[in-house]
């Protein structure tokens, strides 16, 4: 009879540990996640804030410097 209460004991101590295993491994997946979301966002960040000064720049070019710029980058046909 007392050797089952130790098996038993044994068995719960076991489960705990694989829980808590389980449970450093999942929390570790979130952080990785979560890394690679913030990474995601700031590369989006910096593409709009690319973008915007992109636009801030044709928006600030005469007439003249524009068509100039456009020449250049348009095919010959």
């Amino acid at each position: 009879m007392f050797g089952m209460q130790k098996l038993q004991l044994y068995a719960l101590v076991g489960a705990a540990f694989v829980l808590g295993l389980l449970g450093i491994y999942s929390a570790g997946v979130v952080r990785g996640q979560d890394k690679i979301k913030r990474k995601i966002d700031e590369k989006r960040l910096a593409n709009v804030r690319s973008q915007r000064k992109i636009t801030n720049e044709i928006d600030d070019l005469d007439q003249d410097e524009l068509f100039h710029r456009g020449t250049k980058w348009m095919r010959d046909d």
